[in-house]
């Protein structure tokens, strides 16, 4: 059996479709005239919706069912369709899977096309592949239905259709006599309405043909093709029934003998199909990668950013084309030659893997020259943080097989698709044009193809250069906002917050600032600067006899890289400030983005006497259960619920079971950002602990916040 041919060249088509309005009768009729098995039935769009077989007419018999009954109640509704363009091979295996009879074949609008049988299987396969030496008593089937000649019509239909059998033989005696099968039954039922007293007998019955059960399925083929039968009845030496092989148990077996073949042939075409497979893989190879960094080549690069940039247009995303340049690898070349040249891209290409992200493509475009395509981006600050990894991984010194460190720097050039272009042509073009840019004005930069983005991403860098020189410049400064217990009025504690006095911009809000240093993770080292001031100036207030509790924020990156009860410790140990004045502030959601880990963290801290703090309660997302795993001191109910107090009726309620909720769990409650009268009433008649706000004072730098404890002392 030819795997490339298609079912449409043994479709059966000349027989229509009925409708599921025509009666049983209809359909017998119609089968029994045109000497065929099944017929389709098909709805208004001529999409089949069932089949009526001859096995569903054993039904009608065995039910009783009324001959004028609609297709539509008796009908096979789960017909399996195939589409018109399946191979052969693949339609008699599911044919087979399934156990199936026949195979409605449709079109690609669902449209009825024909329909396959055994019979059309085992015409085209014909019975010339199975061999003499495979006998009928290997592949009969010895289960039998056997009945008597005065059975009824109806319970030899009931049998046929229990045992999910096509024929019974009709037994004289111990003797076979003759096989009635499901067409005959079907061809009676057309022309008779009466078959309640109806026999066997009564039904015309096909003469039986007797084969030895030691003949060769080529002998029982011959035999059925001569006298047209699709089954015969199988008997041993002494003429006993043993068993009966049909047309069916054929082509099981031609089919088996094709996988025999195409087995054989496999195996003896595997060895040679390996050597094509490894031949045209390293043709492919040669083609497609650089021969020494094994990376994708120039031609390969361009192919991927073509199918890359109509990936980018159909998802409606951006893609960046980036080229790098090594600086100064001339110069490695000529002063080591170019086997050390040949390491220094090697040692650059793993430097470029380790920082790329799944999905990223690098290419070696020739000479010391690199590409790279990033997808899936959503802004130009994506491209930039990627690129400032990439360049100052590629910084590091390098030390060669030869003893000798470099020191490797390499610039880049970057162009957007589709903003810049969708040509993959001008997209290089443009990203070497932005790379010669970025070697003009400074080694070991990146410059983007348009001005603005250039100049956009440069202000940006020069802006995260500025602040992470900011503490060795001393620009940083902390300033306190005064925490006031509500019952006396006192001030009792400050929350230290970090200030930058930039040398040209002056004081830099820190809702500027602090968001760019947590991205580009300078928030470490600012944090572990705050908590050291914060400890310095603690210990000088305490010196002087002010007795405050100072308050500092840890923010989720430092929680996540840096190890905080040590580097609390450090401070106050160095500064000598007394650890039960010191409190830690994390946010909910830092809080529960490490679950695990800060909970550890946060016993250290507490076994250190240092104070805990939730901040901006409410925002977040902890449950009851996880606040209770917290040693926590207090809750700080965030500003925004407090903004609308005492008129919003949903803060002031979300207010007041965060207080009652506290005072359950034995905490204090600090509310944030009381900035009137009304507010501060709310929140001493429900219980609140603490406030801070622009009621009492905005924060102030050292100097004036002592100035106002010095105030409100005298």
């Amino acid at each position: 059996m030819q795997k490339d041919v298609l079912i449409s060249s043994i479709l059966h088509n000349e027989v229509k479709p009925l409708k599921k309005s025509d009666l049983v009768g209809d359909a017998l009729s119609y089968m029994d005239k045109n000497a065929i098995s099944s017929v389709v039935i098909t709805d208004e769009n001529n999409a089949p919706i069932g089949i009526f077989t001859e096995r569903d007419a054993l039904k009608i018999v065995s039910n009783a069912i009324d001959c004028d009954t609609q297709l539509l109640e008796v009908m096979t509704k789960n017909v399996f369709c195939i589409d018109v363009d399946t191979y052969i091979h693949d339609a008699y295996v599911l044919m087979e899977q399934y156990e199936y009879r026949h195979l409605v074949v449709v079109n690609d609008k669902n449209e009825y096309m024909g329909v396959v049988t055994e019979g059309d299987f085992l015409r085209y396969m014909g019975f010339e592949d199975v061999a003499d030496a495979k006998l009928v008593k290997d592949n009969m089937n010895k289960s039998i239905l056997t009945v008597m000649p005065e059975t009824s019509l109806i319970e030899v239909a009931k049998l046929m259709t229990q045992k999910k059998c096509d024929y019974a033989v009709v037994m004289s005696d111990t003797k076979p006599q003759s096989v009635i099968h499901e067409r005959d039954i079907t061809k009676f039922l057309s022309k008779r309405t009466e078959i309640d007293e109806a026999s066997i007998e009564d039904v015309d019955q096909h003469h039986m043909y007797v084969i030895k059960k030691d003949a060769s399925l080529k002998e029982a083929s011959d035999m059925m093709q001569q006298h047209g039968v699709h089954q015969l009845i199988v008997v041993d030496t002494a003429d006993v029934l043993v068993g009966l092989i049909s047309r069916h148990d054929l082509l099981k077996a031609v089919h088996r003998s094709y996988f025999d073949y195409l087995y054989k042939t496999i195996e003896a075409k595997a060895q040679r199909e390996k050597e094509l497979i490894r031949h045209k893989e390293e043709l492919e190879r040669l083609a497609n990668y650089d021969q020494l960094t094994k990376l994708p080549n120039r031609l390969f690069f361009q192919t991927y950013l073509k199918k890359s940039v109509a990936r980018t247009i159909r998802n409606k995303q951006k893609v960046a084309v980036i080229l790098f340049g090594l600086d100064r690898f001339k110069d490695i070349n000529d002063s080591y030659g170019h086997s050390i040249g040949d390491e220094v891209l090697n040692i650059i290409k793993q430097r470029f893997l380790k920082r790329a992200r799944e999905g990223d493509f690098l290419a070696r475009l020739g000479g010391d020259e690199f590409g790279l395509i990033l997808e899936n981006i959503n802004s130009i600050d994506d491209v930039s943080n990627i690129l400032k990894e990439m360049l100052s991984a590629i910084s590091a010194t390098a030390e060669l097989s030869n003893g000798v460190e470099l020191h490797i720097e390499a610039s880049a050039g970057v162009t957007l698709a589709p903003k810049d272009s969708m040509d993959v042509g001008e997209l290089l073009q443009y990203a070497d044009s932005a790379l010669n840019d970025a070697k003009k004005s400074h080694k070991g930069y990146f410059s983007y193809y348009a001005n603005e983005m250039t100049q956009k991403a440069q202000e940006k860098v020069a802006f995260e250069n500025a602040l992470r020189n900011s503490i060795k410049n001393g620009e940083l400064e902390l300033y306190y906002q005064p925490q006031v217990y509500i019952k006396t009025g006192k001030i009792i504690s400050a929350e230290a917050l970090i200030r930058w006095n930039h040398p040209t911009n002056g004081l830099v809000n820190p809702t500027v600032f602090i968001p760019i240093s947590e991205e580009s993770g300078i928030i470490n080292a600012i944090g572990e600067w705050v908590i050291h001031e914060a400890c310095r100036q603690g210990k000088i207030w305490e010196d002087a006899g002010y007795n405050l509790t100072i308050a500092v924020n840890v923010s989720a990156n430092q929680l996540k890289y840096q190890n905080i009860p040590k580097i609390v410790q450090e401070a106050i140990y160095e500064s000598g400030y007394s650890a039960n004045k010191l409190e830690i502030e994390l946010t909910e959601s830092a809080l529960m983005q490490r679950e695990e880990s800060v909970v550890e963290m946060l016993h250290l801290l507490r076994a250190k006497e240092i104070r805990l703090a939730i901040d901006d309660f409410g925002t977040g997302y902890s449950s009851l259960s996880y606040l209770k795993r917290f040693p926590i001191d207090i809750l700080k109910i965030d500003k925004s619920f407090i903004d609308e107090l005492p008129y919003n009726k949903d803060d002031a309620a979300i207010t007041v079971a965060v207080i009652e909720m506290s005072k359950a769990l034995g905490y204090q409650v600090l509310a944030e950002g009381v900035e009137n009268e009304e507010q501060l009433a709310f929140l001493k008649e429900k219980g609140c602990t603490m406030y801070q706000g622009y009621i009492k004072s905005k924060p102030l730098p050292a100097k004036e916040f002592e100035a106002l404890i010095r105030a409100c002392l005298g």
